[in-house]
């Protein structure tokens, strides 16, 4: 493990109301070790390099390591380093997705969904309307009525579908890597792009397959490269985004689409295309899916509510062919019976409303992301940031090799952003972060502002170091 994955995992360490600042270091790792985060045998890096990472002394990190060598969670070798002995719980595969909801104090420019609800019109269930439509309560592919609903959406859209193509999820995270599950095993290949969606590698790790990363251009994946990609590694599966990509914000054109199929057709494979994020290019939803274009790959295609509507409402959905939408339900029936029937009802209301509601949301972003652009830019002139295509990510470069340490000092001065490494496969370092500018515009220029006190502090020749 790197001081950068060490500092993102004991995000929030500092926020604890009691305790040195050593004390603090050695509950956090206490309790990731605890939690299987850290699991046994974790190399972790050297001393020097921690009190880099975390913006603390070295004789700080070097008492918390004595209390926890005392306690017999960690031990040192002379030329071996520090392990992690965790007789407490096995491994945890993935934690990207979880340091995007860390649970530290301050403005979260982090995690990308809506904050609230506000935006929504007004939705009701009540006893009655759950009675009457929720049937037994347990419906593990969802309520047949939302399922008919998600199918005749499609249809009138020129994708014919039934209901049987059709599995409502507990959101879009879910519906990935019920698609993923279906194919991929441990050691299997899956071709992704090079930089993309940080829930995805989770998924990945967690099914113990191989990430193949194929590399991107401002239209997408470039069609030679994945021609070579699935020639050379044959993978059980392509996972590619369709819509505002999450995080570079570029939009495919439906030139490059149709190159994308070609190749997946000479190849016939298993597309997993999320389009969680089609209905917020701001020019406008994305016309073109792989599935209207492909004719032998199998595309089965993830869409989720939670950035057109609400995060909460926890509704997703896949469609795909009948046997694959059977093989997903075995799937999710070994750790989860089906998904919420209020959300699904709630949903069902806002279906009608859908077009309505994602115009006034591409609106919204796109005015969001207009000014804080323009913000960041005025504050932070030595930063690169592009306007996206969509969406609400901006992903901007800072003229440093690694943000690495970066995040975690913007953390201490009360912003939470993620590095550039969580987007890749391999975790490398990455001049870039990632931050969602879906807040109210208070919120968003009080970040940035603390972004900027961060950042004088880390070009500072004389840093500030605590402990």
């Amino acid at each position: 493990m790197n001081s950068e994955e060490l500092s993102s995992v004991l995000a929030g360490w500092t926020d604890a109301d009691h305790g040195t600042l050593a004390q603090r270091l050695a509950h956090a790792v206490r309790r990731r070790v605890q939690s299987g985060v850290l699991s046994d045998g974790t190399l972790l890096p050297a001393e020097r390099a921690i009190a880099a990472a975390l913006a603390i002394s070295r004789s700080t990190v070097t008492a918390a390591l004595d209390e926890l060598r005392a306690e017999g969670l960690v031990e040192s070798r002379q030329g071996s380093g520090t392990r992690v002995c965790n007789r407490y719980a096995p491994a945890i595969t993935g934690t990207r997705i979880a340091e995007h909801f860390s649970t530290a104090q301050g403005i979260d420019l982090a995690a990308g969904n809506p904050l609230d609800a506000a935006h929504l019109p007004p939705l009701q269930v009540d006893v009655a309307t759950l009675l009457a439509g929720g049937g037994p309560g347990v419906q593990p592919l969802g309520l047949p009525a939302l399922r008919a609903a998600l199918a005749d959406h499609d249809s009138e859209r020129g994708r014919p579908t039934t209901p049987d193509q059709v599995h409502v999820t507990a959101g879009g995270h879910q519906a990935v890597s019920l698609a993923l599950g279906a194919v991929a095993t441990r050691n299997t290949p899956v071709v992704v792009e090079d930089t993309s969606y940080p829930g995805v590698f989770d998924i990945i790790d967690s099914l113990g397959a191989r990430p193949v990363p194929v590399r991107t251009d401002g239209a997408g994946l470039v069609p030679e490269e994945l021609d070579r990609a699935l020639t050379e590694h044959r993978p059980v599966a392509l996972y590619t985004q369709n819509g505002p990509h999450n995080p570079t914000g570029f939009v495919p054109t439906p030139e490059r689409l149709r190159a994308l199929a070609a190749v997946c057709d000479r190849h016939e494979t298993t597309v997993v295309e999320d389009r969680a994020l089609a209905e917020l290019a701001f020019a406008g939803p994305m016309p073109v899916e792989l599935a209207d274009l492909c004719r032998r790959a199998t595309v089965v295609s993830a869409g989720s509510f939670s950035k057109v509507a609400w995060g909460g409402l926890r509704v997703g959905w896949l469609r795909a062919p009948e046997p694959f939408i059977e093989r997903t339900m075995y799937l999710r029936l070994a750790n989860d019976l089906g998904p919420s029937v209020p959300s699904q009802l709630l949903v069902i209301q806002l279906l009608p409303q859908l077009d309505e509601l994602a115009a006034r949301r591409r609106a919204g972003l796109s005015e969001s992301v207009d000014r804080a652009v323009e913000y960041l830019r005025t504050e932070l002139p030595d930063w690169t940031v592009t306007e996206p295509a969509g969406g609400s990510v901006l992903w901007a470069a800072l003229p440093v090799a690694d943000t690495g340490s970066y995040v975690p000092l913007a953390a201490r001065h009360g912003v939470h952003v993620a590095p550039g490494s969580i987007a890749v496969p391999s975790r490398a370092p990455s001049s870039r972060i990632r931050i969602c500018v879906d807040r109210p515009w208070d919120t968003v220029q009080d970040g940035i502002r603390r972004l900027r006190l961060a950042w004088r502090e880390l070009v500072s020749t004389e840093q500030r170091v605590l402990g």
